[in-house]
């Protein structure tokens, strides 16, 4: 009965950090870190502020959560691709394509996790974050490079490359206070240019006048 009592309250606890965590992702998509307060979090998953700091040490640990999370979900899609059958140019454009896409249909809370003004604790997290979608990026164009498809020298500073060109592109498009509004034929062509751009960049060079890869 004792085993049972402690079973419950352990899926009780997790069932409640992960109500915490999700009301604070719901406050960000909405209105950024800013709006992401203990008060708020608390009020929207149905606690007391008390029990929030039962789980959490402060609203730092809890934002660091939120975004460990959601870059272990697009590290885990960029993963899939990586490791999909198509060509490694294929890969890169998909993988480009699916990215921004992502952030795009979320654009607080991709700007919030990518872009947002943050503490020094949170902008670790950050950069850690960048260091995954990296390492998935890396593994596209190190394929790419063997099979003779790309014709970059090295490959970290081409990764690099990559990953800047996918996340700071889209701050002008994300950013709240720009207000831009894209209908969805500018905005499939806005991520195509991007993708597009991305792959020109490590192509061997006979091949950069020719870039043609359907979404």
């Amino acid at each position: 009965m004792s085993y049972k009592r402690s079973a419950l309250m352990q899926e009780r606890m997790e069932q409640n950090r992960e109500t915490i965590l999700l009301s604070a992702r719901e406050l960000i998509a909405q209105g950024g870190f800013k709006d992401a307060q203990i008060q708020a979090i608390a009020e929207r998953a149905g606690v007391s502020s008390g029990l929030v700091y039962r789980y959490f040490d402060n609203k730092s640990q809890i934002l660091i959560e939120v975004l460990s999370e959601a870059i272990q979900y697009e590290f885990q899609i960029l993963n899939n691709i990586a490791a999909s059958n198509f060509s490694a140019q294929e890969k890169l454009h998909k993988a480009v394509t699916t990215f921004v896409k992502r952030a795009l249909n979320s654009p607080q809370l991709a700007y919030s996790l990518m872009f947002e003004p943050v503490d020094a604790s949170i902008e670790h997290e950050r950069f850690r974050s960048k260091q995954l979608i990296k390492q998935s990026i890396n593994q596209i164009l190190a394929e790419g490079k063997i099979n003779g498809e790309f014709g970059f020298e090295d490959l970290n500073t081409a990764a690099l490359c990559v990953v800047g060109a996918m996340t700071f592109v889209v701050i002008e498009p994300l950013n709240p206070s720009k207000n831009v509004r894209f209908d969805q034929a500018y905005k499939d062509y806005f991520v195509k240019q991007i993708a597009d751009f991305c792959v020109s960049g490590v192509l061997i060079k006979e091949e950069n006048h020719s870039v043609n890869i359907q979404k």
